[in-house]
């Protein structure tokens, strides 16, 4: 059951979504301009989810090899 509700969890906020890669906001900014990845501003809050994040994760990987 807990797989399943972190698939559909949102993250909400630059500090939740960078704890969630464990990375640096900075980077997450470099990565949303420059590669794609998965999260948007939305009235002033940044926003993504974990499904969106570990498609994202995964495509790169395919790309990669």
């Amino acid at each position: 059951m807990a797989d399943r509700k972190k698939q559909t969890d949102p993250l909400v906020g630059m500090e939740a979504i960078a704890r969630y890669v464990h990375r640096s906001p900075a980077t997450i900014l470099g990565w949303v301009q420059e590669r794609g990845f998965p999260a948007k501003k939305i009235d002033g809050r940044w926003e993504s989810s974990v499904s969106l994040i570990d498609d994202w994760r995964a495509q790169q990987i395919r790309e990669a090899s």
